[in-house]
Order: structure tokens, then sequence, then C-alpha cells
């Protein structure tokens, strides 16, 4: 599922983004109007431009991290403000979740970031 910060309402509905294994990321680009969809979604329930919280589950590695910093930083530039990144571990350090909060312009930008993250290798879940 797709969260934001800003202009989300509880009652807001919500765009499932998953993570595709190896496999599937070889597979074709999701269909245009999925594509659209998602857009439209993006535009009724978030303000852009503005904030916007990515968060991608992975292996339990520092590197895990940085590679989902640089792929965010692939779509929006560098990343000013480090207090926009949390890493929190699962109880047996197995898995990570990366929590990252940064300013996006558009709806597209953001499925730029989510297109970008899913090809992160050991990438479980986007949230």
């Amino acid at each position: 599922m797709i969260t934001g910060l800003a202009g989300a309402a509880s009652v807001a509905p919500e765009i499932e983004i998953k993570a595709m294994s190896p496999r599937a990321s070889e597979s074709s680009p999701p269909a245009a109007q999925d594509q659209g969809e998602a857009l439209a979604l993006l535009k009724r329930h978030h303000r852009f431009p503005g904030p916007y919280m990515f968060k991608a589950i992975g292996p339990g590695h520092p590197s895990f991290e940085a590679r989902v910093r640089g792929a965010v930083e692939k779509v929006l530039g560098p990343m000013l403000d480090t207090d926009r990144v949390r890493v929190r571990p699962s109880s047996g350090g197995k898995y990570s979740a990366v929590t990252l909060e940064v300013e996006v312009a558009s709806a597209e930008q953001v499925l730029a970031v989510y297109d970008t993250l899913r090809a992160l290798e050991g990438l479980v879940a986007l949230v």
C-alpha cells in the first residue's frame, strides 16, 4: 500500500504496491491503465508538491539502507535532511524497514521512485 503524509485522510483508499520476485521484475511493466489509476488516486489523496513517505522492507544489513536511499536519490536527487531516514530492525535482526520521508514534486515522481525501489535486490515489500 502507498501511504503519505500530506492530505491523507483516514478514509483514503490504499494503493497496493507489491515487491516483485526477480523473475517478476523481468516481465512487462504494469499496463498504462493501472498506472493511470494509480496516478489518479495519488492526485486525489495527496498534495503535490509535498511530503511523501516510502517504506522498504528487506535484509537487515546496513547495505540495504544505503541501496534504498540511493534508489530514492536516483529519482529525486540528493537528500539533504538525514533525519528523514529511519531504520527499524526486526526483532531477530534478519530484516529491516527503511522509511524515508521526502519532498516529491508530483504523483509521477512517486511512481518513478516505487519503480526504482522495486528493482532493489533483496526487497521483501514496499509499503
